[in-house]
């Protein structure tokens, strides 16, 4: 886990360039305060910070093959490295240290830009060839390690977070209006979109390759690819495909063990984070660390089930119970500390869970992926009951939906039935697609007119705010619905919010997260199985359950799932509301130029009446109005980009439609396939 910087295109050694590496590199020393090193070849510099995990006394990279003609960094963790490494060595590569990064440039010796393939891990690497002059990258397949890039007119710019291209003096500084609006719908930027037009992330699954100037894109790797291979499967066979499952979980914990630090597990008490600690314990023993949060709220406190499972499995349990005194400090560091705009609240936990646990561990398991995968969230099921629904009568519905508008004042706790019965209600007369992203999203297209700027309006167009999640569908095909929304929510929600998420809270406090159900052969093996093995009536994870089943206490497997959330829809009404006020005065959102006055203290206006609990737009609004200050300075203009052709958009070869060409990609029988020049 480390953060990476680099750039190409320059003649000889350049010494402003380098500085500038330098500087970018200087800029995520969070991610990497044990070391940091430099490459300067011709035509390419290369920055890194180091967070030691694996032969710790080893110097940092960047690291050559023995010629020293192809050189690498990468940020994250390659599990099987000590496989790929006893291979090489059998064919005579000679490796100095057991960092995994040393694998990749004699792998890339190997296999040329297919070495990624042979690749086990969360990562995102940087290889210059220089011989051919060429840059490759890479992302792993979930997305859990990020990568950004900028293809200027004679550079091409790479970097593990945003911020550090505000180091470079040339790098683009407006905003992009096309991804403002998907971050107001999704609560996220959806990849590859970023907040800056003209820089990209590099989406998960797919490489990037730069000669001579130009840039090419290609995905070597899409789950879509699996599922429905095994949808013959009898039920009958459900007790060896829960065996097989078990197998290859426990597989999956014990390579994302491997380290010489300290590993402990985040354990919330639900089904998934017990599942990882039920696993490692067997394979450790007792006293794992153990990491769970605690709220002096008692409708957001579980930690109850936390202690339960702890106990369970005699684990070393530290707890930290939340006050609002830990959440404004939260969301202070959060806010200094963002690397994007993050609509999701759990950041602000998610983070000083990190700090808390970084005292004793620099290593944790955590259970991101299980949802996506297993059909975890109640959202999958409630299509079942939007279907139903629709088929009322007209004059049923709207009198439902009357009834709803008329349970204010809502309660403003963890996710009511007020809450839930609204968000329900708010999706069902729209098509699946965006229903689904109705539900997970943050401020509905509806509102988009009456919150967003008029003069921002003007330069969309007609983009479909949900343009990102029908590229991402486009051109595939799904053997049932239920494996359509899977899909959809582990190519956006999964990559994009609670894996920048869980990258950047625990980054910023140097400690790496790694997720074993996210090992990606696990994940093709669950894609493939039949979606009744997922979900059984309106009950997620069966399959799963079954699994683990002989594992776990009773009432961890029998716990429905609950969000990690805060009380961030009281503390708006107690104290926070103020601040918000004041943020979104009319004076500061008129000298912004994003957003509308009138629909921002609207949306302000119901919550603090308690007409509509309106958490997950407020803090989206926040984080935006809070990165707004960090890049553009306390309540400044924000410079916007032109409308979706304006030449700072796509000279680089990275417009909007070519961004979501991108998500429209499929994977060409393990050959890949070229996105764009």
């Amino acid at each position: 886990m480390c953060g990476l910087a680099g750039t190409v295109g320059h003649s000889g050694i350049d010494p402003e360039c380098n500085a500038i590496v330098r500087r970018m590199s200087a800029t995520m020393i969070h991610r990497g305060p044990d070391g940091e090193g430099y490459a300067f070849r011709d035509g390419c510099a290369l920055g890194f910070r180091r967070l030691a995990i694996v032969d710790l006394d080893a110097p940092s990279p960047p690291f050559a093959n023995e010629s020293g003609t192809i050189w690498t960094v990468c940020n994250g963790e390659i599990y099987n490295a000590d496989e790929l490494r006893t291979r090489l060595e059998a064919k005579g590569h000679r490796l100095r240290t057991r960092v995994d990064t040393e694998v990749i440039p004699h792998l890339y010796e190997e296999h040329g830009p297919g070495m990624v393939q042979h690749l086990d891990g969360m990562f995102a690497f940087a290889v210059w060839d220089e011989p051919s002059r060429t840059l490759m990258l890479g992302r792993d397949r979930a997305g859990e390690k990020p990568l950004f890039f900028w293809h200027g007119r004679e550079e091409f710019v790479f970097a593990s977070e945003l911020r550090a291209f505000l180091a470079h003096p040339r790098a683009p500084r407006a905003l992009d209006p096309v991804a403002f609006r998907r971050y107001l719908t999704h609560g996220f930027f959806p990849a590859p979109f970023t907040p800056i037009a003209g820089i990209c992330k590099l989406p998960a699954g797919h490489i990037a390759l730069v000669r001579d100037g130009a840039l090419r894109i290609e995905r070597y790797w899409d789950l879509a690819d699996h599922f429905g291979t095994d949808y013959d499967a009898p039920v009958s066979n459900r007790a060896s495909i829960a065996e097989e499952l078990d197998h290859r979980l426990a597989s999956a914990v014990r390579r994302r063990s491997r380290s010489d630090v300290p590993v402990g597990v985040f354990l919330s008490g639900g089904l998934d984070s017990a599942s990882v600690l039920a696993y490692q314990t067997e394979q450790v023993g007792p006293g794992v660390p153990a990491f769970s949060l605690g709220h002096d709220q008692r409708s957001f406190d579980e930690s109850r089930f936390a202690v339960r499972a702890a106990r369970f499995f005699d684990a070393d349990y530290h707890s930290l119970i939340l006050g609002k005194a830990d959440l404004e400090d939260g969301l202070r560091r959060v806010g200094e500390g963002l690397d994007e705009p993050l609509g999701d609240a759990s950041t602000i936990p998610t983070h000083l869970l990190a700090r808390f646990a970084r005292r004793r561990v620099k290593v944790v398991l955590s259970g991101e992926g299980a949802d996506e995968l297993f059909a975890g969230y109640p959202t999958y099921a409630g299509h079942l009951l939007a279907e139903r629904f629709r088929r009322f009568p007209a004059w049923l519905r709207a009198a439902l939906r009357a009834v709803a508008r008329g349970l204010a004042p809502v309660r403003m706790g963890n996710v009511g039935v007020a809450y839930l019965l609204s968000r329900f209600l708010s999706g069902t007369e729209m098509d699946r697609i965006e229903r689904h992203h109705e539900w997970f999203g943050s401020l509905s297209p509806r509102r988009h007119a009456t919150v967003i700027a008029p003069a921002i309006l003007a330069r969309l167009g007609a983009d479909d705010a949900f343009g990102s999640a029908r590229a991402g569908l486009e051109g595939k095909k799904f053997p049932d619905d239920l494996a359509e929304l899977l899909y959809s929510d582990f190519l956006l929600y999964l990559q994009d919010d609670l894996l920048t998420k869980v990258d950047r809270a625990t980054m910023l406090a140097s400690l790496e997260a790694r997720a074993p159900f996210l090992d990606h052969e696990l994940a093709e093996f669950v894609a493939a199985l039949p979606s009744r093995l997922k979900l059984r009536g309106i009950t997620g994870k069966a399959i799963l359950r079954e699994a683990v089943g002989r594992r776990l206490p009773r009432e961890i497997l029998s716990r429905r799932k609950r969000g990690f959330n805060i009380p961030f829809s009281r503390w708006v009404l107690e104290g926070l509301g103020d601040t918000l006020v004041r943020r979104f005065s009319r004076e500061r959102i008129e000298a912004r130029g994003l957003l509308a006055f009138e629909g921002v203290s609207a949306l302000l206006r119901e919550h603090m009446s308690r007409q509509v609990d309106h958490r997950k737009p407020l803090f989206t609004l926040l984080a935006l109005d809070l990165w707004c200050d960090r890049v553009y300075g306390e309540g400044g203009m924000v410079p916007v980009a032109g409308g979706s052709l304006s030449p700072g958009m796509t000279g680089a070869g990275c417009g909007p439609e070519r961004r979501d060409a991108i998500m429209r990609s499929t994977h060409d029988n393990g050959r890949g396939r070229e996105i764009f020049t």
